[in-house]
């Protein structure tokens, strides 16, 4: 199964938009725009890897998880505040085109490079 980069952002927005200190979400049941409940499961549990997540996993009775994100890790955040700018994204997204597939780790440095190329072209 393929990550889905466009899913990583809107799964991290959203998830930035709708938790609360005492709540937590549950991706089992999270309808998210054209994404279907597998890639939104398996791109939770790579941000949970790459340990972007809080979570608490449970098993029900036929042993599926389930995911319940509690929060948004610090680390998580950075890598949101990085990829929130729509002209960031789009400009990241057209770099890493060409390659077949990339790690959120390369994903994150590319974005975080776009933004440091920004800031030395403003303070020139």
């Amino acid at each position: 199964m393929k990550l889905n980069q466009d899913c990583i952002r809107d799964l991290l927005l959203y998830l930035e938009d709708n938790l609360t200190y005492t709540d937590e979400i549950k991706i089992n049941n999270l309808s998210l725009k054209n994404y279907s409940k597998e890639d939104l499961m398996y791109t939770a549990d790579r941000l949970i890897e790459a340990n972007y997540l809080n979570t608490r996993i449970c098993w029900n009775f036929n042993e599926t998880h389930i995911i319940m994100v509690k929060s948004i890790t610090y680390q998580g955040h950075q890598f949101l505040d990085n990829l929130r700018d729509d002209k960031i994204w789009n400009k990241a997204k057209s770099i890493l085109k060409p390659l077949k597939s990339v790690s959120i780790e390369i994903i994150s440095k590319t974005l975080s490079n776009i933004i440091i190329q920004y800031i030395n072209q403003q303070i020139s």
